[in-house]
């Protein structure tokens, strides 16, 4: 009896399935060739790569997205025919103003001036309102396109290997060491004094108390600079302070070499950017947001969390909300911006790029915690082709060409989205550059410059000295 109830219900379920599916496909067939070469207007705005808009030398535009093969095979299906109003233009900038591009488009859609848009539009209370959504033309998730992040500035990469505190420490001693090193010197001179030693600067009778310490001075900061000279054999002090001091140097410099060098020479990029999070805290790159755009509504109206630092920072810089997608572009191209919106127009503008400059300067990152997107298109409010759009776009999903379509539309850039593996990255063995080697030579530069600096003024206290 279990058995029996189950193929019943199963053969109920599959019947009411079948008359589903016939009486869809019935009111598609009865409805679909009933616009009879009706002539509509559609509005058009740049949106690559779905519309690609290059305006030409006579001032019109021509239009090689992926839009005009998707509403080619809907007006064929429905047998109508359809014209282009490109925004913004001269009239929609006389009548309605700067606007962005969506505001324009509801403008036109409650100035009945046009038939429907291009550029789909995702359904919120306030356009239900003005507007009508038939079947959607694409969905997918949020992503946001950042910079590729860059290398970090070399010339100070040898302070990196050591703490603050590491490094006030060295110098702490180093100054110690120079102290007790005169402190020993002038010392040895007072009540050690022998006239007889072979160190040419206590057999200097000509040379003041003063000038002895000094020069001695001046000898322990030639020998913490690597000048060289020659230590006096007589002094016990000097052979052990000095000694210890060699010996812990190079003890330092024999376990820490190899940090240093791989600071030196090793890459170390900025931090990348892949979240909202990520985006928030850094301080090269900033937000840019397309204005009516539910991405923008929901930043701006954020109340906790990164999202309400980031609406924060777009409330201090107003002019980072730009009207449509060709400013967003040319901002994003300055290196100095971060855009969300969806993951098509995204690897679109990495793939332009890197076709254009031959680098992967761009990056997308990982999907928003946002829903995604459901773009549907837009018609006038209770327009009598809604119904006729709804069916024509659902069969259109059914037969899985849209998605082919924009596979097929977009440049080809595998290697800005290729993912590496750590292996083979460590595997990889690049040549060694000038741009590793500018701290080296950083401090190169100090060493000659401070050891000429103690040369020329041991030279002047000696002179001064023997005057």
């Amino acid at each position: 009896m279990a058995l029996l109830g189950m193929f019943i219900l199963l053969m109920v379920t599959i019947n009411s399935s079948r008359m589903t599916v016939m009486s869809s496909s019935t009111f598609r067939n009865k409805n679909v060739g009933l616009l009879n070469r009706v002539h509509l207007k559609f509005a058009v705005s740049h949106l690559p790569p779905f519309d690609i808009l290059t305006l030409r030398p006579d001032g019109n535009y021509t239009n090689s997205g992926i839009s005009p093969t998707l509403f080619k095979w809907l007006s064929e299906k429905l047998n109508c025919t359809i014209s282009y109003i490109y925004i913004p233009n001269e009239l929609t900038k006389a009548k309605y103003g700067i606007k962005s591009d969506s505001a324009i488009i509801l403008n036109l859609f409650a100035d009945n001036e046009v038939d429907g848009s291009t550029m789909g539009l995702i359904g919120t209370p306030e356009r239900k309102i003005v507007v009508d959504f038939a079947y959607f033309m694409w969905t997918e998730p949020f992503t946001m396109v950042v910079p590729v992040p860059g290398e970090e500035p070399r010339l100070f990469a040898f302070i990196k290997p050591f703490q603050s505190s590491v490094w006030l420490l060295i110098l702490i001693a180093m100054i110690v060491v120079v102290v007790l090193l005169s402190l020993f010197s002038g010392a040895y001179l007072k009540y050690f004094e022998n006239s007889g030693s072979d160190d040419p600067i206590t057999n200097a009778d000509e040379m003041t108390m003063s000038g002895r310490v000094s020069a001695y001075s001046m000898y322990v900061v030639n020998i913490l600079t690597n000048q060289g000279n020659m230590i006096p054999g007589g002094r016990v002090s000097f052979r052990i302070l000095v000694g210890v001091w060699l010996l812990i140097a190079t003890v330092l410099v024999n376990s820490y070499s190899s940090t240093v060098i791989s600071y030196l020479t090793v890459p170390k990029m900025k931090p990348p950017i892949n979240t909202f999070d990520d985006l928030a805290i850094s301080e090269e790159v900033e937000l840019v947001l397309l204005a009516d755009n539910v991405i923008t509504m929901q930043i701006m109206d954020a109340h906790s969390g990164s999202l309400k630092v980031l609406g924060d920072k777009i409330r201090r810089n107003p002019n980072n909300i730009l009207r449509n997608i060709q400013t967003i572009s040319e901002s994003l191209t300055t290196g100095h911006y971060a855009f969300p919106f969806l993951k098509t127009f995204g690897n679109n503008f990495v793939a332009g790029i890197y076709k254009k400059e031959k680098k992967c300067l761009f990056k997308t990152t990982d999907p928003l915690p946002f829903l995604p997107g459901f773009w549907s298109l837009p018609l006038p409010k209770n327009s009598k082709y809604t119904p006729l759009f709804h069916y024509a776009l659902m069969e259109l999903w059914e037969t899985g060409l849209p998605p082919f379509w924009v596979k097929n539309g977009l440049p080809r850039a595998p290697k800005c989205f290729a993912k590496r593996k750590s292996r083979e990255n460590s595997a990889h063995q690049v040549a060694i550059r000038l741009d590793d080697l500018t701290g080296a030579f950083l401090i190169l530069g100090i060493g000659v410059g401070l050891a000429t600096f103690v040369f020329l003024l041991e030279k002047i206290i000696a002179v001064s000295s023997s005057e």
